[in-house]
């Protein structure tokens, strides 16, 4: 491992040796490079530009400013609708996020009433005490409520449908065929809570199916499960109505505004609010109607167009106006949304940008070239000046740094030394432990060959016997060393391993101390090929189980430790390990990961077991380790323990 780190940070120097010298190469001549193209520029421009004509100026001024108007009106339109579909895009989740923030409001106020009243009332007083609390609540302006069932699909509460409690709904179908309740009893047994999709006619005669998106979770206590939903097209209109209400308020330029026309060809955004909800037919404040507002929906389905028209008065001067907008359409609500401006605006500017250039042109003239050249050249001597002083800054903060990388490198060094130190320490240990039973057999063995030999009651079957078994252990012995003599060998270069072969060789490290302390170990581990450095994945798998073994000394109950293995959807291989030792304090949680932080005493550890197994995760394989408490059901069980999660890209 240490002959890669050496070509890993020669590499790396390397590499820095040439960023450093394209930086001082930048540092010393960009400044003025750019400085002198800055100017020639700048004096070629002048240049030509005094030589031009001024009509021809003029014109050229002209198609700028109506260009960058058109830019301009396109970009404040494609923001607008880039908000917009952003908006539809996060409404389904926007929903789900509304209701499930509903339902846990609800979910505890049941159990805060059911907490404070168990011991007390009935199970039918507590019914009515929750009735009483949660029939009354609304929300999504006054659409949403909750429902409660029991797990025998007999509802218990329904606000909208008081006559249904009490009811076996079993057999309740949405308009697709869905047996609803069945559905949501099934997702509860192997969930805490889950999504669901419904559809529904919102009335008799209404034959459209709607999408309902509903939100659903267990209420353990009561043997119940409560529920909400919400028709995905109701939110929608939510979404339109504040997004109306920003877009009504955007504004740019001095008379710039977002108008928006609905299916119906009426106005639901304007700065003229008299105008809205009007038929753009029935306002007619444009000329030629009909034919522009077919330019207009033609241009908007085609992914967005300009067009030109007159308007016969500005909502500004109340005057007819020649007006270039953009109009671009809105999938899904069939919406146009356009904006534009109007060209007395643009010729405005341009005649005061002719005067302005009249001006310039008489003053500038004839000392164009001189001033030019002088600021050139002192620019130049002042850009060279302040390069030279970067540049010795940047040696010197280079210095600098490269002291702190030694110091800090050096470090790293005497804590790997330590944390293989401590390691081997542990593993002296679990030798003893793996070494106790074959020495016991053998002095047995041996005892009771002299005993019988020195009674003359020695046989050949007895002799056999005790030297195959003799035999036996010392082969135990020998394997043991192997092992552990395995485990201490450096990693010179990336090989490919299997992560359950890795695991049986830490378990099989570890096994007479796991044996001695009755721990059971359940794994569920995929078949999975990793390509990395074995023994540093063994050494950081060794110090988390380690730390699982010591904490569960303190269990007095079962003591499980379980082993998860599988790929997630980014390639990755993930190793989860947990334990049911009563988990790590929040207080102290964060800082577990720090060099020389233990809860053990000084003599049992050095801190440095997990800070190590971090950094071999994060420099040595470019992957991820992390820890919470994790609150779990096992053997319908209630555990709390520590989970650690190792995050590792296959192919490195």
């Amino acid at each position: 491992m240490r002959k890669y780190c050496i070509c890993y940070e020669s590499m790396r120097s390397l590499m820095n040796m040439k960023n450093e010298k394209q930086l001082l190469l930048v540092i010393r001549y960009a400044l003025p490079v750019f400085i002198l193209f800055i100017s020639i520029i700048i004096t070629a421009f002048l240049y030509f530009e005094n030589k031009s004509s001024f009509e021809k100026i003029k014109k050229i001024t002209e198609e700028r400013f109506i260009s960058d108007k058109k830019q301009l009106i396109k970009e404040q339109v494609d923001n607008v609708y880039d908000y917009i579909v952003s908006e539809q895009k996060d409404t389904e989740n926007a929903l789900k996020s509304s209701l499930i923030s509903r339902v846990h409001e609800a979910h505890k106020i049941i159990e805060n009433i059911n907490e404070k009243y168990k011991n007390e009332y009935t199970k039918e007083q507590i019914t009515q005490l929750i009735k009483t609390a949660i029939k009354d609540i609304r929300f999504n302006n006054n659409r949403g409520y909750f429902f409660v069932y029991d797990k025998n699909a007999i509802n218990v509460i329904h606000p909208l449908l008081p006559h249904i409690e009490g009811k076996d709904l079993s057999n309740y179908q949405d308009t697709k065929g869905t047996y609803v309740i069945r559905e949501s009893l099934e997702l509860l047994k192997s969930n805490h809570e889950s999504y669901q999709e419904w559809y529904w006619r919102k009335s008799k005669t209404d034959l459209h199916e709607y999408k309902k998106i509903g939100f659903v979770k267990n209420i353990y206590e009561l043997d119940w499960f409560i529920g909400t939903g919400e028709y995905v097209e109701d939110f929608s209109l939510d979404i339109q109505a504040k997004v109306l209400s920003q877009i009504q308020k955007f504004k740019f330029g001095k008379h710039g505004y977002i108008f928006i026309l609905d299916e119906e060809d009426r106005y639901i955004s304007h700065v003229n609010s008299q105008i809205i909800s009007k038929n753009i037919y029935d306002i007619k404040t444009i000329e030629n109607t009909k034919e522009v507002y077919d330019q207009v929906k033609q241009k908007a389905k085609s992914g967005g167009g300009y067009i030109n028209y007159v308007q016969k008065f500005s909502p500004f001067s109340k005057k007819s106006a020649q007006k270039i907008a953009y109009v671009r359409s809105i999938p899904n609500w069939n919406w146009v949304i356009g904006t534009g401006f109007y060209l007395d605006d643009v010729k405005t500017l341009i005649e005061k940008q002719k005067i302005a250039l009249e001006k310039r042109h008489k003053q500038n003239v004839q000392s164009v070239f001189i001033i030019s050249l002088v600021i050139t050249f002192f620019l130049l001597l002042i850009s060279f000046y302040i390069t030279s002083i970067i540049e010795r800054k940047f040696k010197k903060y280079k210095a600098s740094i490269q002291h702190h990388v030694e110091e800090n490198h050096k470090q790293y060094e005497l804590l790997a030394q330590k944390s293989k130190l401590a390691a081997m320490g542990e593993m002296m240990e679990n030798i003893a432990h793996q070494w106790r039973q074959p020495l016991s057999l053998i002095t047995t063995a041996s005892t009771g060959i002299k005993l019988q030999k020195e009674m003359d009651l020695l046989t050949d079957e007895f002799l056999i016997e005790s030297v195959d078994s003799i035999g036996h252990s010392a082969n135990h012995l020998s394997e043991t060393i192997e092992d552990f003599r395995d485990f201490f060998k450096p990693d010179k270069e990336k090989t490919q391993f299997k992560l359950d072969a890795c695991i049986n060789k830490t378990f099989k490290l570890l096994a007479s101390q796991i044996k001695n302390r009755e721990i059971e170990i359940i794994q569920n581990i995929e078949d999975i090929s990793l390509r990395g450095y074995e023994r540093e994945l063994l050494q950081v798998l060794l110090n988390i189980l380690n730390n699982a073994k010591d904490a569960l000394e303190n269990v007095d109950d079962e003591k499980y430790i379980f082993i998860d293995i599988y790929k997630d959807e980014k390639d990755n291989a993930i190793i989860k390990i947990k334990d049911n030792a009563g988990g790590i304090d929040e207080d102290i949680i964060e800082r577990i990961f720090e060099p020389y932080f233990t809860t053990k005493h000084k003599s049992q550890g050095t801190g440095l077991g997990l800070y190590m197994s971090q950094e071999i995760v994060s420099r040595h394989m470019s992957g991820n380790l992390d820890v919470i408490t994790e609150t779990y059901i096992y053997k319908d069980k209630e555990y709390k323990g520590a989970l650690f999660t190792l995050v590792l890209p296959i192919e490195v």
